[in-house]
């Protein structure tokens, strides 16, 4: 996404969770990789074959698990290419890290990648990502190169009926630009801030696409392509935290912004407690969630402020969300617990 800033994105992907998500989406399904062994592949088969998919580490409560597959159904340049390989890398990102186990330093041997190694003409990366029960679906993952010797592009499309029938991404999904031009469905793989082999932010937004929306059948396709791919045999593509959000279809009212009603939220980042002010007088129910959905604690008060405790929360980020009894209004405000 947004490609030609390179720079700007280093520099703030270590700020990526300080803007909220939209709708107060919750991560629903996730890939952290972190348990996908051996590194360097199972005896040079691929990691993620139809034999062998690769399960998302976490989904939240309900959700049938999602699951890729990586394969080379047919090379473009040489028919006589076997089979991509896909294996396990150290030292993975911290982008999107929403891990329940994992080295957030991204510098041991437990924080891992996946890697699409060379030659990867025409190999293709199948998210099968059910979203039964929620809408407004975006996926987020990080993204990297051993080289420039990685591969140049990935082909992205996405279908509603498990692959039948394939779509191409659109400007309305916020998608790829190399050099200012648009490509709605092209990812630069290779580009300045990957090449140096740091991890570079992508983000792909399909809120705007209904046919997604509870979708037991909703696949993502990346297809590996460019000169890299096929001419060297050496390089790889790199990918890490694959997260995929959205918003429960049985929400009856949709959520406001908490800033935007007089709700405040502080000190945030929070210690040991937090406070949370308003200027409604009626009865609250004040529910905190963390990344997966899963609910921390629930407070009930009529008071103007209320403080929730927040001393045995383990550090991270998590959604306050303020459900307004008898308007049936709700706010969802974003905490980050030192």
């Amino acid at each position: 996404m947004k490609t030609k800033r390179y720079i700007c994105f280093v520099l703030t992907a270590a700020l990526a969770f300080s803007v909220p998500k939209a709708n107060a989406q919750v991560l629903i399904q996730y890939w952290d990789f972190n348990a996908t062994i051996p590194v360097g592949g199972a005896g040079g088969d691929s990691l993620g074959n139809a034999t062998n998919p690769l399960t998302a580490n976490q989904v939240i409560g309900g959700l049938t698990a999602g699951h890729i597959i990586y394969s080379r159904p047919t090379a473009m340049y040489n028919p006589t290419l076997v089979d991509g390989i896909l294996d396990n890398g150290t030292q993975g990102s911290n982008i999107y890290d929403h891990s329940n186990s994992n080295d957030t330093g991204g510098t041991a041997a437990g924080n891992l990648f996946v890697r699409t190694r060379n030659p990867s003409d025409s190999c293709e990366m199948l998210l099968y990502i059910p979203t039964t029960g929620y809408k407004n679906i975006s996926l987020d993952f990080a993204l990297s190169a051993s080289s420039s010797k990685g591969p140049n592009y990935g082909l992205f499309s996405y279908s509603t009926n498990g692959g039948s029938t394939w779509n191409k991404l659109t400007r309305a999904m916020d998608t790829f630009n190399i050099g200012g031009i648009f490509h709605p469905d092209t990812l630069q793989l290779q580009n300045p801030v990957t090449a140096a082999s740091a991890w570079y932010p992508v983000q792909i937004n399909f809120s705007t696409v209904a046919a997604v929306n509870s979708n037991a059948n909703f696949v993502v396709k990346m297809l590996v392509a460019g000169l890299n791919s096929h001419e060297q045999t050496s390089g790889n593509a790199r990918f890490d935290n694959f997260s995929v959000w959205g918003t429960s279809t049985t929400t009856g009212v949709d959520e406001l912004s908490a800033q935007a009603a007089g709700y405040d939220l502080y000190p945030n980042p929070a210690g040991s407690f937090v406070n949370l002010s308003g200027h409604y007088t009626g009865n609250k129910i004040i529910t905190v969630y963390n990344l997966v959905g899963q609910t921390v604690s629930v407070t009930e008060n009529h008071e103007l402020q209320t403080t929730i405790n927040t001393s045995s929360l383990n550090a991270g980020v998590y959604f306050v969300e303020i459900k307004e009894v008898e308007t049936g209004n709700k706010y969802t405000v974003k905490l980050v617990k030192e």
